[in-house]
């Protein structure tokens, strides 16, 4: 009798599981009485094109819509990386971190398209987490030839001549980058160490890549709709609404694929459940590799 009784509790709680949990990145987006369909890609920024090459559903789908839609479609290098690099050189990150940080910093930054000088402690923290990604959690393999999955999405639609649309431009992602006005050397040091320490020996990888490793394998997110968001989700979620009046034109005038950060999908804040409430059906679709 316990025996069954602790089945009847296990599969139970894999039942529940399986209502809140998709195993799945993709959505296919639908509203009752429009002949309009479209599909919302989660992305995870650093991953490599192989990715997406070992799930041709995914150029399919973007060469048989009649738009594409992603967080921004300017070309980086023209935009707001010329804007970095014609900063004056600001070398306040040596005065703040200990030698041995120092040291690694510039050892990694010799070949950055922006020079350490000229990033701010915000920036520095984004890069840092970014490589970790990519070195650490090995989203990228060495044969890719694009390591920023929005840009090779981006590079099959240019190159299917299909249309394109972007959400915000680059200036736009810089400012939320940079939007907190406190985060100063002097209250970013702790974060920036943490990180330069986990990237250098590689701490703390199962917990900091585990959203990586679930992305790359079976996909298996608690997309969490009925979760209200966290108020220091603040950038996330204002993005969230200037994004939405964009996405909901789009599906209305388009079968359209639209790539944004897999994050921007999560709980009661997130696009699919702002979508749900506009009178869309968000139905997951499995992504098959091959």
């Amino acid at each position: 009798m316990k025996i069954r009784f602790l089945l009847l509790i296990a599969l139970f709680f894999i039942q529940i599981q399986n209502l809140y949990s998709q195993k799945t990145i993709l959505w296919k987006v639908e509203k009752e009485g429009s002949n309009r369909v479209s599909y919302l890609l989660g992305t995870m920024h650093q991953v490599g094109n192989s990715f997406v090459d070992q799930r041709p559903q995914i150029k399919q789908l973007i060469l048989h819509s009649d738009l594409a839609v992603f967080e921004s479609v300017e070309d980086k290098k023209k935009t707001i990386i010329d804007v970095m690099n014609r900063r004056p050189n600001d070398l306040s990150y040596r005065d703040n971190l200990e030698k041995r940080d120092i040291q690694f910093l510039e050892t990694i930054s010799a070949d950055w398209t922006v020079p350490l000088s000229k990033l701010s402690p915000a920036e520095l923290a984004v890069k840092l987490e970014q490589l970790y990604v990519l070195d650490v959690c090995e989203t990228a393999k060495s044969t890719d030839t694009w390591q920023h999955l929005d840009d090779y999405l981006l590079s099959l639609a240019k190159t299917g001549g299909i249309k394109i649309e972007g959400l915000e431009t680059n200036s736009d992602q810089f400012s939320a980058i940079n939007s907190q006005d406190n985060f100063t050397w002097k209250n970013a040091k702790e974060v920036v160490t943490a990180r330069i320490e986990n990237l250098r020996k590689k701490k703390n990888k199962n917990q900091i890549c585990r959203i990586s490793s679930t992305y790359l394998g079976d996909m298996n997110f608690d997309y969490q709709f009925d979760v209200k968001c966290a108020e220091n989700d603040a950038m996330l979620i204002n993005r969230n609404k200037e994004w939405l009046p964009k996405i909901n034109e789009a599906m209305q005038n388009a079968n359209a694929f639209i790539a944004v950060g897999l994050m921007h999908l999560f709980g009661d804040c997130g696009i699919i459940s702002e979508l749900r409430k506009l009178g869309y059906k968000a139905t997951p679709i499995p992504l098959i590799k091959e």
